[in-house]
């Protein structure tokens, strides 16, 4: 009988030891910024242009300028833009350009670093907010360029 309540004990104290000792794994929610966005307004130096509506203007005039684009995916690891503007010597747009970053969060704030190689190529104070991202450059002129989630 003594032997039964040792065996029993002791395989009580192995199940519990081995549960309690295994190293549970925090989960930490996606970085808000994730996602793919398209433009809605950039501001500096005391302007701020809403991009549907210089986009609606400058088709009004030429409209094969429908073509014009700014957008964003981001990864990860990564951030991926793709900006298609008009060419002013035809009536057109000038081809795609395609940039891309690595990018780092500091811990604990919504400062982002974005590198390109080993050149820190611009900090961003980044607010998420719903379907709405608004980055804060931080620089002299704090240039703020809003984006809008685009739904998958």
């Amino acid at each position: 009988m003594t032997k039964q309540i040792i065996k029993k004990s002791a395989s009580f104290i192995l199940i519990f030891i081995f549960l309690f000792s295994c190293k549970k794994e925090e989960v930490t929610p996606p970085d808000p910024i994730l996602g793919n966005w398209q433009l809605v307004s950039f501001s500096g130096e005391g302007q701020t242009v809403v991009w549907d509506e210089f986009k609606t203007l400058a088709v009004s005039l030429i409209p094969e300028y429908e073509c014009m684009s700014w957008t964003a995916a981001i990864t990860e690891e990564l951030l991926t833009e793709n900006v298609t503007l008009i060419d002013e010597f035809s009536n057109g747009c000038i081809p795609e350009k395609i940039t891309v970053w690595a990018w780092e969060r500091t811990k604990g704030t919504n400062e982002y670093t974005f590198n390109q190689g080993l050149i820190t190529y611009r900090i961003y104070n980044i607010n998420v907010s719903g379907n709405q991202m608004t980055w804060t450059e931080q620089s002299a002129d704090e240039v703020v360029t809003v984006w809008s989630k685009i739904e998958e």
